[in-house]
């Protein structure tokens, strides 16, 4: 087994990740949308929930699903020492997660939101184990259309639609958000190993950037890419597209660089 990994932050700063073998993890934070918290020591309320996600996860103590869900009642203790107001969606700190156990002839999973899971088999297919997950696409729609209006200010014009989209959290999607509702959103399983060439866990940082919002993300460039050249193609790709789209016109997103992190565990024969 060998492991790959890279960890390139973009302007958010609230990604983390941990590789504690047999335990592979990361964790996608984001900050409250009203009244944006920052500690004294100038970390994010994004940042201090993936932390404690992955502070759970490295523990290795239970069940993956146990770890989650003890996960995601520190984030609620940590907001609630610091006076979040969590009865407000829009003010809540959160993570999204992916995370695996390898075991001898199998893995375990575990994952929420759109921190994904991709397995590479031996002959070069592939297979995501969630599929519903881009729950940004309306807002994104949003965004191309004022995008393609040449807009300069198209953050603070979808602000309304991005609030209103978090406050589906745990309604129509989820994240570890201190939320008991959160945990009927977690995803999980155990998959074999026989004929699995590779593992691949990634924040949504390093999902190829699409110029229609609608379209379904394009998985087999990813894999063509990683085949190639591994993760490091697959961040160049991303970074060569963003820096080609400063005003994100061309590939709506929400910022010029996301963090991007991911793990591949590869498997010899």
């Amino acid at each position: 087994m060998k492991v790959e990994y890279v960890f390139d932050e973009g302007s958010s700063k609230e990604d983390t990740y941990f590789i504690k073998e047999p335990v592979f993890g990361v964790f996608d934070g984001f900050n409250s949308l009203v009244g944006a918290f920052v500690d004294k020591d100038g970390r994010t309320g994004g940042f201090i929930a993936s932390s404690i996600a992955k502070e759970t996860f490295a523990e290795n103590g239970g069940g993956l699903q146990d770890l989650a869900v003890k996960a995601n009642q520190r984030i609620k203790e940590a907001m609630l020492s610091s006076s979040i107001a969590i009865d407000d969606k829009a003010r809540l700190w959160g993570t999204a997660f992916a995370a695996i156990r390898v075991k001898e002839n199998s893995f375990e999973w575990v994952q929420i939101s759109d921190c994904l899971i991709l397995v590479v088999h031996r002959d070069g297919s592939y297979r995501l184990l969630v599929e519903d997950y881009d729950h940004d696409w309306e807002v994104l729609s949003v965004w191309k259309k004022f995008a393609d209006e040449k807009r300069e200010n198209i953050r603070e014009l979808v602000a309304q639609d991005v609030i209103n989209l978090r406050r589906k959290v745990n309604r129509a999607h989820g994240a570890l958000t201190g939320e008991e509702e959160a945990l009927a959103f977690l995803k999980s399983g155990e998959e074999k190993l026989e004929n699995v060439s590779d593992i691949i866990l990634l924040t949504d940082g390093l999902i190829l950037p699409k110029e229609d919002p609608e379209q379904k993300d394009d998985w087999e460039t990813f894999v063509g890419l990683f085949q190639k050249g591994k993760l490091k193609a697959v961040r160049k790709y991303v970074r060569d597209v963003e820096e080609s789209d400063p005003k994100c016109w061309k590939y709506p997103r929400y910022k010029t660089h996301d963090d991007i992190t991911a793990i591949a565990i590869s498997f010899d024969e």
